[in-house]
């Protein structure tokens, strides 16, 4: 995948943490996501592979509350990170697409930060292989964006990469495509997340009430839990 290269650059790799969870709002945006996540995977019973694990932010945030899990990503500096933080997290140097472990490995398996840079066509056939590693009864939980200001063109060239924007009903195919059904979806955030650490802690509290009266379809990102169809 072409943003594994990306990720080989360990001045992004040490910047990641900041860009995303920096500030106030930052971590705000991480408490939600976490407490999204924990929510859509339920108990912390059986087996969760989180890939790509990144810095192993979601990860250790996952081993504090009980899970056992399990952290996986093609960058070998972002697994590196992951461990400098916690000795005895359980780490994997794997491509998403072709995951070294058996059918049903996993009761659930968490995808976040990713879908945003492929195409469709690569998010079903990624979701059909984390389907494997679940199994039946198993859940996957990943997350789309709805849209993003990185579509604009006027903001484009000031961005790296392509971004990807997916209509539920896409989204809900390509689960459907992938031979999975959905369980559940959360939609949060009203702007980037990565805008959030810019927002002061005041504005970010009234912000937070104006999401939750929003309708769900006017929100940015959608968290989803799907199961084997």
């Amino acid at each position: 995948m072409r943003k594994h290269k990306v990720y080989a650059n360990q001045q992004l790799v040490d910047s990641y943490e900041y860009r995303h969870f920096g500030g106030s709002g930052g971590r705000r945006v991480f408490q939600v996501d976490c407490a999204t996540l924990e929510s859509l995977v339920g108990d912390p019973c059986g087996r969760i592979l989180d890939i790509p694990c990144g810095t192993g932010v979601y990860t250790l945030s996952f081993m504090d509350t009980g899970y056992d899990i399990v952290a996986a990503d093609a960058s070998r500096q972002m697994l590196e990170k992951t461990g400098q933080k916690r000795g005895g997290i359980p780490r994997v140097l794997c491509d998403v697409n072709r995951l070294p472990f058996y059918a049903g490995a996993f009761d659930a398996v968490m995808t976040v930060r990713l879908f945003q840079h492929l195409p469709g066509d690569a998010v079903t056939r990624i979701l059909r292989e984390l389907k494997r590693v679940t199994g039946s009864g198993g859940i996957v939980v990943f997350d789309t964006f709805r849209w993003s200001p990185r579509r604009m063109r006027v903001l484009k060239r000031f961005f790296r990469g392509e971004m990807y924007v997916y209509p539920h009903r896409v989204v809900e195919k390509m689960i459907e495509q992938a031979g999975l059904r959905k369980v559940e979806e959360r939609s949060l955030y009203l702007f980037s997340p990565l805008l959030y650490r810019k927002i002061p802690s005041w504005l970010l509290r009234g912000l937070q009430a104006v999401e939750k009266a929003l309708p769900q379809r006017w929100l940015l990102r959608t968290f989803w839990a799907c199961t084997e169809s």
